[in-house]
């Protein structure tokens, strides 16, 4: 059988990626709704400590030095009281910039102007401003239904706020005066939580079930044979375990509810969601700019064993050859097929061949799909038929999110937002002539340059926030080998028509 095109064959590993995260069995794994990805051209690289934030907060923490003393031995140096503060201080800002590079990392809009029920786009929506940029504009551009909420109606309202976002004082590092801020709350982080663990085990179903489909090895075949009703089992478990410990039911419902009552009244609402936003907001320590907390749960998913194991083949790449799914997407910007080399995040790049044999081509990797929290960010807002951009305002009048069409218009504020980040790990990729391929990518990396390959980056220089950082890779004489933590792209939710009022309404405010 002839080695297939490089285009092909990128294309058809993208498909299987594809029907990795969202095309479910319908029964056991449902088939995902988020079906919208924007990836990264190439993957972005993280180090597991630039997610500490996550698990320790903003608290800083010293950690014992330990001393060399003459002797050969070894001991635990005593710090002073003046000395621990520095060194708090110093860890306490350090968990401040994580916090404000991921933020803004994650803070986008995806381009949605190339989708339809099967084509995918990557590219990243740059003309309206950033996530926060458009939602802050409808907050304070927008209308709402004059409805008047009885006191026992606001006060369920409030009692359901309190139970998805608490309240807390942190301290501005630059003013040094207390601030409120509003994180999820217990509930929201059991529910996000075990619904990550849920997704790990639908990503193993989904992976065993695919890979026997294409039937790559016998080793796949057998796998599901034997294993299929321990891993549905491992599914099922989880979603009980989502449900009785992660409150799924009772986030589910309480969202519901605070739908239904926005569809009477807004104004108290939305000065909720005006307050929450402003209290998500902190300010950067080095930057001296505004960005709005955003976080990952589970907070341990980049030091946790239970990875979904994910490979291809050119066996692969001949069932995908044939599947609808291989429409997924090849245009838009990602490049398939060659090595690209140059920025990330929609950053100049140029194409290289590097002559890569793809007659006994196969990729691994280890891959995780992580729900993105944004408390700030309030989804149901943006589909309540009850508001609309202010009449009066010429300027925003006729502006809109979506009009909920496949493709949107190009001129959406907001047709999709990201709902999860895709990371994998322990990248490796085998050509029949690995060693040229190498020496190939070398000579680009030695250059100064970042090299990827289609949503996965592979090494070289890259910058970091405000930290330049270098990424690299090994070889053998079998292939290429990148070891770490890189995110490959966003799921993203379509918004459907938005501001979509109630012709039934007179009366705004």
């Amino acid at each position: 059988m002839p080695a297939p095109l490089p285009k092909d064959l990128m294309n058809n590993m993208m498909g299987k990626i594809f029907d990795l995260i969202t095309n479910g069995d319908g029964t056991t794994v449902p088939k995902s709704k988020d079906n919208f990805f924007s990836w990264s051209s190439p993957g972005v690289p993280f180090e597991v400590e630039d997610f500490d934030f996550l698990s320790q907060g903003f608290t800083g923490v010293v950690k014992p030095q330990i001393v060399k003393n003459d002797d050969g031995t070894e001991t635990t140096k005593e710090l002073t009281e003046a000395e621990r503060d520095q060194l708090l201080a110093q860890d306490t800002t350090k968990l401040y910039q994580q916090a404000e590079q991921f933020a803004r990392f994650v803070d986008v809009i995806p381009d949605a102007s190339g989708i339809d029920d099967h084509i995918i786009r990557m590219n990243i929506k740059n003309d309206e401003g950033t996530l926060s940029d458009v939602y802050e504009e409808v907050l304070r551009f927008s209308q709402v239904a004059s409805t008047e909420l009885s006191a026992a109606d606001k006060a369920k309202i409030e009692k359901y706020r309190q139970l998805l976002q608490v309240e807390r004082e942190k301290e501005d590092l630059i003013t040094g005066e207390m601030v409120k801020v509003i994180e999820p709350s217990p509930l929201v982080k059991a529910y996000t939580e075990k619904q990550a663990v849920w997704m790990e085990a639908a990503l193993e179903y989904n992976g065993a079930r695919i890979d026997a489909l294409t039937a790559s090895t016998p080793r796949a075949v057998h796998n599901w044979a034997i294993n299929a009703n321990v891993l549905r089992s491992k599914v099922k478990f989880a979603l009980n375990d989502w449900i009785n410990n992660g409150y799924k039911n009772e986030f589910e419902g309480i969202a519901a509810k605070i739908d239904q009552m926005t569809a009477r009244d807004l104004s108290l609402l939305k000065a909720q969601y005006k307050d929450a936003l402003e209290k998500s907001r902190l300010t950067g320590v080095a930057s001296g700019a505004d960005f709005f907390y955003s976080s990952l749960a589970p907070a341990n998913f980049a030091k946790s064993k239970g990875w979904t194991r994910f490979t291809f083949t050119n066996n692969d790449s001949s069932y995908y050859s044939k599947q609808t799914t291989q429409k997924w997407g090849a245009s838009g910007g990602l490049s398939l097929g060659f090595f690209t080399i140059g920025g990330s995040a929609g950053g100049q790049k140029t194409e290289f061949n590097a002559n890569c044999d793809f007659s006994s081509f196969d990729m691994s990797f280890e891959i995780c799909e992580v729900p993105l929290i944004c408390t700030w960010f309030k989804k149901n807002f943006l589909t309540s038929k009850t508001w609309r951009f202010a009449q009066g305002n010429e300027g925003f009048k006729n502006k809109f999110l979506s009009d909920g069409k496949l493709p949107p218009s190009d001129d959406s504020m907001l047709p999709a937002y990201p709902t999860s980040m895709i990371f994998i790990r322990n990248l490796r990729m085998n050509f029949a002539n690995a060693s040229a391929v190498a020496h190939a990518i070398d000579s680009k990396v030695g250059g100064g340059g970042m090299v990827g390959y289609g949503p996965f980056f592979i090494g070289g220089s890259y910058e970091s926030g405000n930290k330049e950082r270098s990424g690299s890779h090994h070889n053998d004489s079998q292939g290429i080998t990148v070891e770490g933590l890189q995110c490959i792209g966003f799921k993203c939710h379509l918004l459907p028509k938005s501001p979509n009022p109630d012709p039934a309404i007179k009366k705004w405010i």
